[in-house]
């Protein structure tokens, strides 16, 4: 009777394995790291200061090459010696093409006059653009442009507004 119960018990416990659903055993993947506080500062070839990146929190899953990213801010230089600063509640960094998803609402600051703001913007680090697919916006001291899409180049320090582009304009700004 004993050996019975015992069979019984086993073939209850995989019965039930068997009816886990495949997208819970994802949920399992181990952590391979973890840190708190991250800074990057990357270089170009020529030693020359890239960008600085800072977030409260990353994560790497085993197995997986993409890092998790927290609270997320950027700081870099174009070749004008303009300053942008990127900040975003989420990233997304893929180790394997050099490229940062940043999501959640994307505030990026050109200098002290100008700020996009969009959804997501995804960077390629090693040609410095960006694109946004999501509404971006931009705001000055002159007005107001929005587009359904967006591209920025950081080293020539230019952005391009594209797609249904509309804009509004401060009165009084005229000759600035």
């Amino acid at each position: 009777t004993g050996a019975v119960i015992g069979v019984i018990a086993v073939l209850a416990i995989f019965a039930r394995l068997e009816s886990e659903a495949p997208t819970s055993l994802e949920a399992r993947k181990l952590v391979a790291t973890e840190l708190n506080q991250l800074a990057i500062t990357r270089y170009d070839d020529n030693g020359r200061k890239l960008e600085v990146s800072q977030a409260d929190h990353a994560v790497q899953l085993e197995g997986e090459s993409e890092l998790l990213l927290g609270r997320l801010y950027m700081e870099r230089e174009d070749e004008q010696g303009v300053r942008w600063q990127l900040e975003a509640p989420r990233g997304l960094s893929e180790t394997r093409n050099d490229t940062l998803v940043l999501s959640g609402g994307v505030t990026v600051t050109r200098g002290a006059n100008v700020t996009l703001v969009t959804e997501q913007l995804t960077i390629d680090a090693s040609t410095s653009l960006a694109k946004s697919t999501s509404q971006a916006t931009l705001t000055s001291e002159r007005g107001v442009t929005t587009g359904s899409r967006l591209e920025i180049d950081f080293r020539d320090g230019s952005a391009v507004l594209q797609g249904a582009v509309t804009s509004s304009f401060d009165k009084g700004t005229r000759g600035k």
